[in-house]
C-alpha cells in the first residue's frame, strides 16, 4: 500500500464527514464500479429472498434473515472494492471477485465468530452496543489485513477499543441509514405500482404484512453506502492510531526537499 496515491485527504474526520464523503464516493466518485458489482452480487441475492418468499412460501421473518445474512457476506465484495478504489481510478470488477473470492473462507469463519459474540452480548442488552462497535471492523480486518478468523477478530476488538463510543455512533448511523433506505424504496414502490401503474399492491406491504420486495430492494441498495461508509471509519481509525496523515507529510516534505528551492 502506498499512501502517497491516496485519492482522499487522509486526516481525522468527524462522524458527519465520513458519512458524507461515503454518499459522495458511492453516488458520484465511483458510482460505476459499485452499480457493476451490485449487478453481479445483490441482484442474485434480492432474487434468491423473493424465491424464498413467492416459490418456497418462507415467512416475511425467515426471508429477512436470509436478506441480512446475504447482505452481511456482500459487503466484503464494496469493502475491497472501495479499498482499490482508494488507490487507483480504475479498478476492475474481476480483480474484485478474485480478491474476495480468495478470502471467502476466512470472512465466512470470521462473520460466524462475531455474529455468536453479538448473540451472547445480546443476552445483556446493555453490552450489545459496546460488542457491536468492537466487531464493527472485522470485515476489514480479515479482508483488508489477511488476517485468519481469530486473529481478525481480536484485530477488530483492539480497533474498537481506543474509540467505542465514536464507532457505536457510526455503527448506529449506518443502521439508520438502512432502515431510510429501506423506508424510502417502499414509499417509492407503493407509489409506483400502486397508484400510477394501478395495480395494487402484488409485492407485499412491510406495515402490514412484515415485508415486500420493495424493502428489500432498499436493503440491498443500502449495502454499498454501509461498506464504503464503515470502510472510510476504519480508514479514519488507522489515520488516528497509525499516524497516516502524519506519514504523508514528512514524504510531501521529503519530495519538496528533493526537488530543491
Amino acid at each position: 500500500m502506498n499512501l502517497a496515491d491516496v485519492r482522499v485527504v487522509l486526516r481525522p474526520r468527524a462522524l458527519g464527514e465520513i458519512l458524507d464523503l461515503a454518499a459522495l464516493w458511492c453516488f458520484a466518485v465511483d458510482r460505476g464500479l459499485y452499480a457493476r458489482l451490485a449487478a453481479i452480487v445483490l441482484l442474485p441475492s434480492l432474487g434468491l429472498c423473493a424465491a424464498a418468499r413467492w416459490l418456497g412460501e418462507w415467512s416475511w421473518s425467515e426471508v429477512w434473515i436470509l436478506a441480512i445474512v446475504l447482505g452481511t457476506v456482500t459487503q466484503g465484495v464494496f469493502t475491497i472494492a472501495t479499498s482499490r478504489a482508494l488507490f487507483a481510478a480504475e479498478v476492475p470488477v474481476r480483480e474484485v471477485l478474485r480478491g474476495f473470492a480468495a478470502r471467502l473462507p476466512a470472512y465466512l469463519v470470521a462473520l460466524v465468530i462475531t455474529r455468536g459474540l453479538l448473540a451472547l452480548s445480546a443476552l445483556t442488552v446493555v453490552l450489545l452496543p459496546v460488542a457491536w462497535a468492537r466487531v464493527a471492523f472485522v470485515h476489514e480486518a480479515c479482508l483488508l489485513e489477511g488476517a485468519s478468523p481469530i486473529a481478525a477478530t481480536e484485530r477488530a476488538w483492539a480497533l474498537g477499543r481506543a474509540r467505542g463510543l465514536e464507532i457505536s455512533v457510526l455503527v448506529g448511523g449506518l443502521g439508520l441509514a438502512i432502515g431510510a433506505s429501506i423506508v424510502a424504496a417502499e414509499l417509492l414502490g407503493h407509489g409506483v405500482v400502486e397508484f400510477v401503474l394501478q395495480l395494487g399492491r402484488p409485492f407485499g406491504d412491510l406495515v402490514h404484512e412484515d415485508g415486500s420486495l420493495y424493502a428489500l430492494l432498499g436493503l440491498q441498495a443500502a449495502i454499498p453506502y454501509v461498506a464504503v461508509a464503515r470502510f472510510l471509519g476504519y480508514v479514519d481509525e488507522r489515520t488516528r492510531g497509525d499516524g497516516w496523515d502524519i506519514q504523508l507529510r514528512f514524504m510531501a516534505l521529503a519530495a519538496e526537499r528533493r526537488r530543491g528551492p
